[in-house]
């Protein structure tokens, strides 16, 4: 049985800075982070919903997590709303997901987030995957450049690798000057060639997000990952400097996921 708690701190124990995520244990954010902070380089504040917009009382949440940067030496990354579809044909659809992109990084710019998480989904309001790639990237395209009026540094928002093959998006960010959120765990579980994708993108990776899956299930403990698949995963992250978010939602997939990195880091 593990503990429920961590027992020492990750915050210089690699050459990357170690992140993970704003819902380990089952409470709100703030909970999250005064548990947390002590043991990280940064926490992932998941903000899945846009929903959050309206629920949040942001100036005093903000308030206090500014409080916790300074006191506790820890930064912020936010994984921007994944209820949003920037390529929907549907232009009130597509332009509400670029607005509610707009507003939620205008709110939280006062914590001096390292990066923003963002998603280029390929699915329509129905749940159904975009067929027409060509008018897709068109929209995509629209929701970036209304996105971008906010005014933050285009690398500072990072695109993550989803379902689909990430060249199909290469343009869009090369054009804006986005950087990369590279989801380990995504391009496993789709099918998508480990090695390719570290060798083409670790270098414009501004954000890692490592965890395991199984039987079609994602966001479990890297202890779900074969040895020869961490073996590949870690000789690149040797002369990583960026961040790796272990991207999991409960202390116990937290715990198995530090006792293998430690294990294997030294071992490796």
């Amino acid at each position: 049985m593990l503990h429920s708690s961590l027992q020492k701190s990750y915050k210089r124990a690699f050459p990357f800075r170690l992140a993970t995520t704003s819902y380990i244990y089952p409470d709100k954010t703030i909970p999250n982070v005064t548990l947390l902070a002590p043991f990280f380089n940064e926490i992932e504040l998941v903000f899945f919903e846009s929903e959050t917009l309206g629920k949040l009382s942001w100036e005093a949440e903000i308030s206090e997590l500014i409080s916790f940067s300074l006191d506790q030496d820890v930064g912020f990354n936010i994984h921007l709303p994944i209820d949003i579809l920037l390529g929907e044909r549907r232009d009130k659809v597509r332009s509400k997901g670029s607005s509610i992109v707009k507003r939620m990084i205008e709110r939280t710019l006062p914590l001096c987030p390292s990066f923003y998480i963002l998603h280029f989904e390929l699915r329509n309001k129905n749940g159904e995957k975009e067929t027409d790639v060509e008018n897709w990237n068109g929209c995509i395209l629209r929701s970036a450049k209304e996105i971008m009026e906010c005014g933050i540094e285009p690398n500072r928002i990072s695109i993550e690798t989803l379902d689909y093959p990430f060249e199909w998006i290469e343009d869009i960010i090369r054009k804006f000057g986005f950087s990369i959120c590279l989801d380990i765990g995504h391009i496993l579980m789709h099918g998508q060639d480990l090695q390719l994708y570290l060798n083409k993108y670790l270098p414009r990776a501004s954000i890692i997000h490592l965890h395991g899956f199984q039987n079609g299930i994602d966001h479990l403990g890297i202890d779900q990952l074969s040895g020869p698949t961490l073996k590949l995963i870690l000789s690149h992250l040797r002369d990583y400097k960026g961040i790796v978010s272990i991207e999991v939602f409960s202390i116990n997939d937290l715990m198995r996921s530090l006792i293998i990195l430690e294990e294997k880091w030294g071992k490796d």
